[in-house]
Formats: C-alpha cells, structure tokens, sequence
C-alpha cells in the first residue's frame, strides 16, 4: 500500500469549514482570523473537512476548494497533507446568472486510516459520491446559485487539474515582522543586523519594505506593575503560502539571536482583499 501511495499526488490543503459543521467559514483578511460566515438551514452539515488548494486559481479566480475525506474533522486554518484521489468537474450559475466552472477536488487525509486504502473515486461508494455531489448542489441552492456537476475524474485526471492550476508567482500571503530595536537593557542592537536582514528577505522574496524611519512601539504588559515600552522595525513581504515554513524557522532564528521570547510574525490572506 505505501508504493500505490508514493505514486499518488500529495497536496497540502487548508481547511476552511471541518466534517459535521452546520456553520460555514472564511478567512477574515482584516481582522486576521476566520469568520463565520453563514449558517445552513437545519440538517445540512459539512460532510467532510472542506478547504482550499493554496498557491492555485480555478476558473472562478479563487484556489482550488477541495473536499477532505477522513473520519475525523479538524478546524478552521488547519493545514492537512492529502492524497488526490479525484475530482467532480461542476459548472456553477450565480445570482445573477453568470455561469463559471467551479470544480471540487476530492482528496483523503494521509493520517486517516479508515480510508487509507483509497486511491481513486472508484474506490468509495457509489452512494457516497452522489451524497457529496448533492451536499454540493443543496449548499448552493441555500445560496441562489446552481450547482451542475459534469463529470467525475480520475486521480490522475484531477493531479493534472492541480497542476495546471498552480501558480508559483501568486503571492497570496502578506507577511509582517515586528523585530525590536533595542535589547532588555534599553541598548541598541548593531545595526548591520538589520541591513542583513533586508538583503536575505530581499534577495529570497524579491523586494522588502522596511518602516525604519518611524519605528514602531510596542507596550508589553508583564505583570500588574510592570508595562514595557519597545520600539520595532517592521518588515513586510508578500509570500506564496507555501513558503511558510522559512517563517517559522526566521522566526525561531530571530528569538535565539536577540534573546527574545517571543518575535510576532503575522500573516493575511491578500486573495480575500480582491473579492
């Protein structure tokens, strides 16, 4: 079984609304976390976690949704490697009557282990297949839209849909770094630190913006008696969501280098701010 999977197509999805979930989420750009957004009527529930493909544009000019099959559910922002096992080719007509392609991957979770066997559409229940083409259809109904699904595909058909939707030079997360100026002793960092700093963001992103001539300060309350005041630099870069992960290592680097307990890193979802 671990070769069928090592031949299959692995993505990492991020989950938006999780399995049994009769309240529907979004990413909130400007307040930074997910946002309800709707609620169903009595009975509808998420089948199963229902998320995005990052890094990817469908033919309604957002990321690839993708339905995650597995016996468990996560939560709202949950990043969730997956294996592609199909897709159900839909053509959606709006409000207003505009009709647009909006197709749904359908994928399993690497961890689950009641559907580990899985590998392409054909292997789950026909009936399990028309609940979700109907959850599909039904949700979309609630909203005045029409769902018409058109074709079910393969594993192999709906990898190559992927990949001719990625789109390594969409920057679709934008990325804050609050770095102090000073250390606990109210004493300067050097300043080559910081000029190092813009040439590895600059040279791996591409372009940097700095606020250096108007710091900014934050207040750090550390007890009942105690607020801290601190000045900071604040670097901003917009990334693909896939290189997150450097994030998190300059994160961890930044607090060992200036012996801080915490650097903040904030991160937006820049897709929401064109709809």
């Amino acid at each position: 079984m671990k070769k069928q999977h090592e031949k299959t197509s692995w993505t990492t999805a991020i989950i938006e609304t999780p399995k049994g979930m009769g309240i529907k989420y979004d990413f909130d750009v400007k307040l930074g976390c997910f946002k309800l957004k709707k609620v169903m009527p009595a009975g509808l529930v998420f089948p199963f976690d229902f998320g995005y493909i990052p890094g990817t544009t469908g033919g309604d000019g957002d990321p690839l949704d993708i339905m995650v099959i597995s016996e468990f559910a996560t939560f709202p922002g949950c990043a969730l490697d997956c294996r592609i096992i199909g897709a159900i080719k839909a053509e959606q007509q709006e409000r207003d009557g505009k009709r647009m392609r909006n197709d749904r991957l359908i994928a399993v979770a690497g961890v689950s282990r009641q559907y580990a066997a899985v590998e392409n559409l054909s292997d789950l229940p026909k009936s399990l297949l028309g609940e979700l083409e109907y959850f599909f259809s039904n949700y979309n109904e609630q909203a005045g839209k029409v769902f018409s699904p058109l074709e079910r595909i393969s594993a192999k058909a709906a990898s190559a849909m992927v990949k001719k939707s990625e789109n390594p030079n969409l920057k679709d997360m934008l990325v804050q770094l609050f770095v102090p100026l000073n250390d606990r002793q109210g004493q300067p960092f050097p300043q080559q630190f910081y000029s190092k700093l813009s040439e590895e963001l600059k040279e791996r992103f591409r372009g940097v913006t700095v606020y250096s001539r108007a710091p900014a300060k934050g207040i750090w309350k550390r007890d009942a008696q105690d607020t801290e005041l601190d000045e900071l630099l604040i670097y901003e870069v917009l990334i693909n969501a896939r290189e997150t992960e450097f994030w998190i290592d300059l994160k961890e680097r930044l607090e060992q280098q200036l012996k801080q307990e915490e650097i903040l890193v904030l991160l937006s979802d820049t897709r929401k701010l064109m709809e």
